[in-house]
């Protein structure tokens, strides 16, 4: 017994230490009221690019510009839109995100009539939350696609968009931001979700300071509740690859990492660079970039929440031309690869193509890399080259499915 004295503060001083450990990034002390998270299952889609019927005819000139862009299917937008608006309501999340990008071109018209789909979402029963992406707001290139030409058509201010989306996250808010679309709203008893919107007309793509300060605010009420937090931005949070760090990643991120990772935020979901991809800083803070709706394979994140533990990973969306999709990536790439290259051969095209595919979905794990064919292609674009090397430096990892 005379043993105890001794025993009994040691045991003390490792389940403090245990309990340290277990939220890395805080002080001490700081989540010892944390709530347990019920069962929650939340799906995140990203730069669905929705453009209403009205304003496109399928013409030559809207056909081109598809043609010639990133890959996004756009032909089949309405089709891919509402297949995942019937696929929410049947597999019923608690809450669908969507992280931005949510229109073509910032029509007007195009954010009324997603809305109006959103809607069917919420009637089911199922949480809608939104925040806009660099294409939705102030958008001068908000237009109407007739035959051979355009016309401009009318946008949308942030006052605009919080009306038209006020039923998908901003009238039921705890807190906004008043120096942008920002707000945090609660997950369920044990959990908050902080909305960054960092597209303001002012300051597009930089993390203003106002919105830093009010976020470390809305960081504080959560520790105070036991509340965890995960946090969305359309804009990356972390730097992914070298090639897509300038106008992907915000302005200002790293304050707001470091400040994420002091309050022990599970993790952040982005998207905008289109790419299936993972990031994760030098504390462990992981930044899921979801891909495109609109670029094959046409997936969507799902994240689950059982106590302790969280996972995320992507479904694809089920739709009729779900293969058309996956052929239609492939022959863009290999239209951007001749854009670089004069005339290039099957061998080299059919190389670009897969791993861009790859990359794309997030199945790196999956590329065959054709060292001789990456040679010949930075030979005659070192662009395209580095490019390559930045994909085969990332890893062939499966950036589909993670834990945090």
């Amino acid at each position: 017994m005379r043993y105890l004295r001794f025993i009994l503060p040691a045991i003390a001083f490792i389940l403090v230490l245990l309990l340290f450990l277990k939220f890395p990034g805080t002080e001490s002390g700081d989540h010892e009221n944390i709530i347990a998270l019920d069962e929650t299952t939340i799906c995140v889609a990203t730069d669905i690019h929705y453009i209403a019927p009205e304003l496109t005819d399928g013409g030559k000139y809207f056909t081109e510009l598809i043609e010639n862009a990133d890959g996004k299917f756009m032909q089949y937008c309405e089709e891919i839109t509402d297949s995942f608006v019937k696929e929410m309501v049947t597999i019923k999340p608690e809450v669908v995100i969507l992280s931005g990008d949510l229109t073509f071109n910032g029509a007007k018209a195009s954010h009324e009539g997603l809305a109006q789909k959103l809607k069917s979402v919420e009637d089911a029963g199922i949480r809608v939350l939104v925040i806009p992406g660099n294409h939705d707001l102030y958008s001068r290139g908000a237009a109407c696609f007739k035959g051979d030409g355009y016309t401009l058509v009318d946008n949308v201010s942030a006052e605009d968009f919080s009306q038209i989306y006020r039923d998908f996250g901003y009238e039921e808010a705890l807190a906004r931001d008043d120096s942008s679309l920002s707000y945090v709203t609660e997950l369920n008893s044990g959990a908050r979700v902080l909305m960054i919107d960092v597209n303001t007309k002012e300051e597009p793509g930089e993390l203003k300071d106002e919105t830093l300060e009010w976020i470390k605010v809305q960081l504080e009420e959560a520790r105070k509740s036991g509340n965890q937090v995960i946090a969305v931005s359309h804009q990356n949070l972390i730097p992914h690859n070298p090639m897509f760090t300038d106008g992907f990643v915000m302005e200002q991120y790293e304050k707001l990492c470091e400040l994420y990772e002091k309050y022990g935020v599970r993790c952040n979901l982005s998207g905008h660079m289109h790419i299936q991809n993972i990031a994760e800083s030098e504390n462990g803070l992981k930044d899921i970039a979801t891909s495109s709706l609109m670029v094959a394979p046409c997936q969507y994140g799902v994240i689950e929440f059982k106590g302790d533990k969280a996972t995320y990973h992507t479904e694809e969306l089920e739709f009729e031309h779900a293969e058309d999709a996956g052929r239609f990536f492939k022959d863009t790439s290999t239209r951007m690869l001749k854009r670089s290259i004069a005339e290039p051969n099957e061998e080299i095209c059919s190389f670009f193509s897969e791993v861009n595919s790859a990359y794309f979905s997030g199945r790196k794990d999956k590329i065959n890399w054709n060292e001789s064919a990456c040679e010949d292609i930075t030979k005659e674009s070192p662009f395209v080259g580095l490019y390559l090397q930045s994909v085969y430096d990332d890893g062939f990892c499966d950036d589909t499915k993670c834990e945090f």
